[in-house]
């Protein structure tokens, strides 16, 4: 399988600041913590990308990632309790499926983002008012009834 990009590329490894790093690959450039959300995002990714279930050790084998399968499993298991992949039973594990393409994925996390604040009007103007003209005509024709 060909690797995903993001992992694999010589950036820092998932120990936070001050944290031991193990394993063969501790030096002190691996000693950074990722973004929060990029290793599920990269993930993702690879199961977009086989465009079929894959396996923890067919995502880890995908993404090219110097991480543990059990590392793999456990975002793949968050993921799924997130809603954003679905899992189907392989041997004595799970072959995961992401339940919604990128645009999708997107589309939830706003929501979910919205629904963390009281005041939804002055979120979603201020939304508005960062738009460019092109996505807020986008976005009046889809309001509209519009399709993209």
């Amino acid at each position: 399988m060909s690797q995903v990009k993001g992992i694999s590329s010589g950036e820092p490894g998932p120990h936070a600041h001050g944290e031991p790093a193990s394993g063969p690959a501790s030096h002190p450039a691996t000693a950074e913590r990722r973004p929060a959300g990029e290793l599920e995002s990269t993930i993702l990714a690879a199961l977009w990308a086989a465009g079929t279930p894959l396996t923890p050790g067919q995502v880890q084998g995908a993404i090219g990632a110097e991480l543990a399968r059990t590392t793999v499993t456990t975002i793949l298991s968050r993921l799924y309790e997130k809603g954003a992949v679905d899992r189907t039973r392989a041997g004595r594990g799970f072959a995961y499926t992401p339940t919604e393409d990128e645009p999708g994925l997107t589309a939830r996390r706003m929501h979910s983002e919205l629904r963390k604040q009281e005041d939804r009007s002055t979120v979603l103007a201020r939304f508005v008012s960062q738009l460019t003209d092109e996505d807020e005509q986008l976005l009046r024709d889809l309001l509209d009834g519009g399709t993209s």
